[in-house]
């Protein structure tokens, strides 16, 4: 038998084969690709919201094992969740092993993993994104790497400004505020918290009850906190009775959140309490401790919280000699703090408390054996958590910002050297191309001196456009005139110290040695320098483009102050005398065009009043702007010029009462800069009898929940 014609049929049945698997293998692509389309990137908000809402509720009850088994449980039941569905778990379990079970290792994993499941979707989620920027800074925070958390927390904030809109950055001003009060910098954390409330009024009301409910109601709690461990019970009895009326207000609006407001209520009504008993107010102290603890102290309320209300209500009996009360309490609290299977641990920071009120109790009673066994318990407890917090206290959040600043701004200095060393490439072969250009030209016009009578028909053309180039002289001419008006611009602001200055002062503030005085000295000539400088640079283009102001909260009681100190140089010159009256107001302004204005009124106040004179500066706040005012006794502002004053390069310019020279520049642009900021700029003026000029600067409205306890 021949084989040769089964040859053919074997190579004919391989081909089919492999064209049979091929087709296989690309329908079964394409179909999990189709199942990716319609699944992989479906998010299910309301199923999602709905698991996390019931993990919250579990959690509030202190059923933290219950809690987390029940997510486990939920998800793994959740048919084909979308990216944003597991960034919602992976969130909430980073939250949980960050602050319910303290277990930085496996937050970490978590806040990974958020990074994740974001990756390639960024820009589509922009909110998630930024929010995971931050979780990596607070797990970085747990760890204790405070210089690497803070770049995140700065990375987070550029990120958000850059994409999102105000309401959203209300969650990094509080993140700050947080920082500052778990530093113990309890007055620095409250300009952070009421930018918070600030940025959070921009919300929409579509926003959601996290957002129109809870953050608010936290901040103003946490602010009174501040104030309450600042020692100003009364700022703080003030703040924690704005958040009660907050939350009486809202509360109805969102009717299925009914218990989540009862539970709010309940823990400013335990602080409130505890700042009543610092006061001694026994009745007022006993009747909010005890709403508390009739509000929380139920199943899927806030135990840990009545607890804390408790302790303290024992601590007022203490003091107040009711032994039998306080014995009570205590004794029922020793029961709860047994660890029950399932529930969270109770709060190290309310058990020491609870020692210290035992100590003093048995101390009181005059069992002392018994007092000296919670003596130890109590401060061996207080050293553990001092251990703790030590490091946190001593991380200096304003300079790890600064550095992370600092490198941005040397890497945009690099991006753009390198883009002005391709201009000035590409302006040498430009200027070569227009040299052989012209050297064509010229040879061209010496090969051609037959066009002479050509060029003395078109003479006679030029005659005839005299006219037109003359026009053209006196708009140059006029250019020239701006240029010059452009140069006194620089004149005026040349007045104050500069590059040398600033440089000269920076050195000599490396130097240990210099006592106080003079670091304060050479602390106000290095800022007087630094505003200038930028001064002259934002005045160098004759038509700066227009662009938006960039803010940040300024303490405008310090701004005056370093102002005033700089200022009464001159004015003891003329034997004057500068006044300041305010009290402190943090608002958001931009902080070197704001310097400017008040320099320049403080300065024109200085200029025209005569030697021996006072010159009054007062700042007070208003509902929605602050007015600040520098009333002096000088010559005032004649009739004539009053509509003048402000006007650029206007001729209403006169000498001061020493001879100064005037430049009629300094009052229109402190116009320029303070309706830029949507404010006003006025006077009253008594001619003969002095001047007062008035600067409204406009200012948004600036108003989580915690529980704490002070120690």
């Amino acid at each position: 038998m021949n084989p040769m014609p089964l040859r053919p049929n074997r190579d004919v049945s391989k081909h089919i084969s492999i064209v049979a698997l091929w087709a296989l293998f690309t329908i079964l692509l394409f179909s999990l690709s189709c199942k990716r389309i319609m699944n992989g990137d479906t998010n299910h908000a309301a199923h999602a919201d709905s698991i996390i809402d019931q993990t919250n509720d579990l959690l509030i009850d202190g059923q933290t094992a219950r809690s987390l088994k029940f997510l486990d449980s939920a998800y793994a039941a959740f048919k084909n969740p979308g990216p944003i569905d597991l960034w919602k778990k992976y969130d909430k379990k980073n939250n949980f092993y960050l602050d319910f079970v303290p277990d930085s290792a496996k937050a970490r994993i978590y806040a990974d993993s958020m990074l994740l499941v974001l990756k390639g979707r960024e820009q589509a989620n922009s909110a998630e994104y930024g929010n995971t920027i931050f979780a990596q800074g607070d797990v970085l925070m747990a760890r204790r790497k405070f210089d690497e958390a803070f770049k995140y927390y700065y990375d987070g904030r550029q990120y958000i400004q850059s994409n999102l809109d105000t309401c959203s950055l209300c969650d990094f001003s509080y993140r700050l505020g947080q920082v500052r009060y778990n530093q113990a910098q309890y007055l620095k954390a409250v300009p952070y918290l009421k930018q918070a409330i600030a940025e959070n009024s921009h919300c929409k009301s579509a926003a959601g009850f996290r957002r129109l409910f809870t953050f608010p109601q936290r901040a103003l709690n946490t602010i009174a906190l501040c104030y309450e461990k600042s020692d100003m019970p009364d700022s703080a009895i003030i703040y924690y009775r704005l958040a009660v009326s907050f939350i009486n207000r809202n509360a109805k609006k969102f009717p299925d959140k009914r218990k989540y407001a009862e539970v709010a209520k309940g823990v400013v009504y335990g602080n409130l309490g505890g700042v009543y008993a610092k006061q001694n107010k026994f009745a007022d102290a006993e009747k909010y401790l005890k709403l508390s603890i009739l509000i929380n102290d139920h199943p899927g309320y806030e135990p840990g919280d009545a607890q804390t209300a408790a302790v303290k209500l024992a601590g007022l009996y203490i003091n107040f000699s009711h032994f039998r009360e306080a014995d009570s309490l205590l004794r029922k609290l020793e029961i709860e703090f047994v660890p029950k299977p399932g529930t969270a641990k109770v709060d190290d920071r309310v058990l020491l408390f609870w020692c210290r009120l035992r100590w003093s109790y048995f101390d009181k009673t005059h069992l002392l054996p018994q007092a000296y066994q919670y003596v130890q318990k109590y401060h061996n407890l207080k050293d553990s958590l001092e251990e703790i917090s030590k490091g946190l206290r001593y991380a200096d959040l304003d300079k790890g910002f600064k550095g992370t600043e600092q490198q941005y701004k040397i890497a945009l200095l690099k991006k753009d050297n390198e883009l002005k060393t391709a201009y000035l490439v590409g302006a040498i072969i430009f200027s070569l191309m227009a040299i052989s250009i012209l050297v064509g030209v010229w040879h061209n016009l010496v090969r051609t001196k037959q066009n002479v009578a050509e060029l003395t028909r078109l003479n006679g053309e030029i005659n005839d456009n005299n006219s037109y180039i003359r026009k053209a002289m006196d708009a140059l001419e006029q250019s020239q005139e701006d240029n010059s008006r452009m140069m006194k611009i620089v004149a005026h602001d040349l007045r104050n110290p500069i590059g040398a200055i600033t440089s000269t002062a920076l050195m000599m503030l490396d130097d240990k040695d210099r006592t106080e005085d003079d670091k304060m000295m050479l602390g106000f000539i290095k800022t007087s320098g630094e505003n200038s400088l930028d001064l002259v640079d934002g005045l160098l283009q004759v038509h700066p483009p227009d662009e938006e102001l960039i803010k940040e909260p300024v303490d405008l009681l310090q701004m005056l102050g370093y102002c005033v100190e700089l200022m009464h140089f001159k004015a003891d010159a003329k034997q004057q005398k500068i006044e300041l009256q305010a009290k402190s107001v943090t608002a958001p302004v931009n902080r070197e065009k704001m310097w400017r204005v008040l320099s320049n009124i403080i300065a024109n106040a200085i200029k025209f009043s005569p030697l021996g004179a006072d010159i009054l500066v007062t700042m007070e706040e208003k509902p929605d702007s602050v007015l600040i005012a520098v009333e002096d006794h000088g010559i005032g502002i004649p009739d004539e010029l009053k509509d003048k004053i402000f006007d650029m390069f206007t001729e209403a310019r006169r000498d001061g009462t020493a001879g100064e020279q005037p430049f009629g520049l300094g009052l229109a642009i402190s116009k320029q800069i303070v309706e830029a900021h949507g404010g006003k700029i006025w006077f009253n003026n008594k001619p003969g009898d002095g001047t007062t000029f008035f600067c409204g600067i406009a200012v948004g409205r600036v108003v989580l929940y915690q529980s704490d306890l002070s120690f």
